[in-house]
C-alpha cells in the first residue's frame, strides 16, 4: 500500500456538503413516506413509519459514506472521522422534524388520516422550495437562476403530491 495513500484524509471538500444533501433528501423521503401512508392508518403509526424509514435510511447512507470513506483512504477511519460520517448524516432523520410535529398535532386535534396526511405533505413541498431558496441564495445564485433551483426542489414536493394522488 502507498504511505501516500494510506495517511490521506477523508474528502472534507465533499463531506461538508453532506449535510446540506442528507437534509434535501430527509425531506424527499419523508415526502414519498406521506405520500405513500394509507389513509387507513393511524397518524401515529405514519409517524412511526416515517421516523423508522429516515432511520434506516439514516443507517444504510452512513455506512455506505463509512465503507467509502475507508475505502478511500486505505485505512482504518479513526473515531473522529467515524463521528463526523455519523453525524453529518443526522440531517437525514432531523429532516422529518416538521412535518413529524405536525403530524402529532393534527393526531391531537383528531383531524382524520387523510387529511393531515395532504396538509403534511403540503407543508413538506414547502419545506422542500425553502431548502431549495436557502441552498440556491448560499450557493450565490440570484434571480431567475435562484427561482429556478428553488422550484425545482420544490417540484420534487409537487411530483410526491401528484404520486399519493395518483396511488389512492
Amino acid at each position: 500500500m502507498d504511505s501516500d495513500v494510506a495517511n490521506t484524509q477523508p474528502d472534507e471538500a465533499a463531506d461538508h456538503l453532506r449535510p446540506q444533501a442528507a437534509h434535501l433528501y430527509g425531506l424527499i423521503v419523508s415526502g414519498a413516506v406521506l405520500a405513500t401512508a394509507s389513509d387507513e392508518f393511524r397518524l401515529s403509526r405514519v409517524a412511526v413509519i416515517l421516523l423508522c424509514t429516515l432511520g434506516i435510511y439514516w443507517a444504510a447512507e452512513t455506512y455506505v459514506h463509512w465503507i467509502a470513506a475507508r475505502t478511500h483512504v486505505q485505512r482504518d477511519l479513526t473515531r473522529a472521522e467515524t463521528r463526523r460520517i455519523v453525524a453529518d448524516g443526522w440531517p437525514l432523520v432531523a429532516a422529518c422534524t416538521v412535518p413529524l410535529m405536525f403530524l402529532v398535532a393534527e393526531a391531537l386535534l383528531g383531524i382524520e388520516t387523510a387529511v393531515a396526511l395532504d396538509v403534511t405533505l403540503a407543508v413538506n413541498a414547502v419545506l422542500l422550495f425553502v431548502v431549495g431558496w436557502q441552498m440556491g441564495t448560499a450557493g450565490g445564485l440570484k434571480g431567475v437562476r435562484l427561482a429556478l433551483s428553488a422550484g425545482v426542489t420544490g417540484f420534487l414536493g409537487l411530483a410526491l403530491i401528484v404520486l399519493k394522488t395518483l396511488m389512492h
